[in-house]
C-alpha cells in the first residue's frame, strides 16, 4: 500500500482546495457556501473515494466480465442520534448486465465482493477504522483517536 500527501490550503472563509503531489486539485467548501462553488463537502469527497476506490478494483477484479456502463452511486445515511458522524455508508453498483449471462454476473458480484472484503483500501479504511493524529504547528500531538 502507497503512502499519500495531500495539501490543503484556504482559500478564504470556509472555502479550501486540496492538491496531491502530481497536480491534481479539488475544491472543498460547505454545500451551503454560494461564493465558493462548485465544491465539494469534505463527506461528499469521502463518499467519491469509495466509489472510486470500488470502481478502479472492479475494473481489475471483474475484468472479464463486460461492464463498461457500471456505475457507482454512493450515499451517506445518517440519523440524529449519529451524533455528527455518517450513521452508514450504502454503494450501489448499477449495471445492466446481458440478459441470460450468468458468468457475468457471478464475476462482477464476486469483484464487487473483492473489492471490500480485500482490495479497497478506502472501503476497508472506513470500515476497520484509522487511528487519526492531529498535530499542532511545532508537532506536538493534539489529538490522536481510532
Amino acid at each position: 500500500m502507497a503512502d499519500y500527501r495531500i495539501e490543503t490550503v484556504r482559500n478564504g472563509e470556509r472555502d479550501w482546495t486540496a492538491r496531491n503531489d502530481r497536480g491534481a486539485e479539488v475544491r472543498i467548501a460547505p454545500a451551503d457556501s454560494a461564493g465558493a462553488q462548485p465544491s465539494f463537502t469534505p463527506v461528499e469527497l469521502l463518499l467519491a473515494a469509495l466509489g472510486g476506490c470500488g470502481g478502479l478494483v472492479v475494473d481489475r477484479t471483474a475484468r472479464s466480465a463486460g461492464h463498461e456502463g457500471l456505475r457507482i452511486v454512493v450515499e451517506s445515511v445518517s440519523r440524529a442520534e449519529d451524533d455528527g458522524r455518517v450513521g452508514a455508508v450504502r454503494i450501489a453498483y448499477e449495471i445492466e448486465l446481458p440478459e441470460g449471462d450468468a458468468r457475468a454476473a457471478e464475476v462482477l458480484e464476486r469483484g464487487i465482493r473483492l473489492t471490500h472484503e480485500k482490495y479497497c483500501t478506502v472501503s476497508r479504511t472506513v470500515e476497520h477504522g484509522a487511528r487519526v493524529e492531529a498535530l499542532g504547528p511545532d508537532g506536538t500531538m493534539l489529538f490522536m483517536g481510532g
